[in-house]
């Protein structure tokens, strides 16, 4: 899945993940060792289709967590995603009591704006980002946007 991920036209506006076997292996021992990162999973066939994220955010004073995700594209449209996702955030406020959960993502990909509208983030904030290079080393930039839920927005 991260293989596939990597190829897609929206790797270009994330994170760079590992794709060899070695440090894919490397990269899911560290997701199982900790409480952060949900698999998520069909039960019949039993098959991994994605995942959640939900880290908390450095230097924040109260309670903030950050969420991302990742499906493969096989199951895009599905409802598996707003179903995840869903579940983390009721995690998040009602057994964590987190004051906020915030994300991004670049505008281009209007799926995930979608996502985070369907769950009630709102959008708070652009900016012009960069988190890779082109072989010849020039940023490749995009507009993001920023998304935030509150425990209160959540509720209702």
């Amino acid at each position: 899945m991260i293989v596939q991920y990597q190829a897609s036209e929206l790797a270009a506006y994330d994170q760079p993940w590992p794709t060899s076997e070695e440090e894919i292996k490397g990269i899911t021992q560290w997701f199982a060792s900790g409480d952060n990162y949900l698999a998520v999973c069909l039960k019949e066939p039993s098959q991994f289709i994605g995942f959640v994220a939900l880290n908390p955010e450095a230097g924040e004073d109260s309670q903030v967590y950050n969420i991302g995700y990742i499906f493969d594209a096989n199951f895009h449209g599905k409802g598996y995603a707003t179903e995840a996702c869903r579940e983390v955030l009721c995690h998040a406020f009602e057994q964590i009591h987190t004051d906020k959960v915030v994300t991004g993502t670049a505008a281009v990909n209007r799926a995930s704006c979608r996502l985070l509208e369907r769950l009630g983030f709102q959008k708070i904030g652009e900016s012009i980002g960069s988190l890779r290079t082109t072989a010849d080393g020039k940023p490749i930039e995009f507009l993001g946007y920023t998304y935030a839920l509150t425990r209160e927005e959540w509720g209702r």
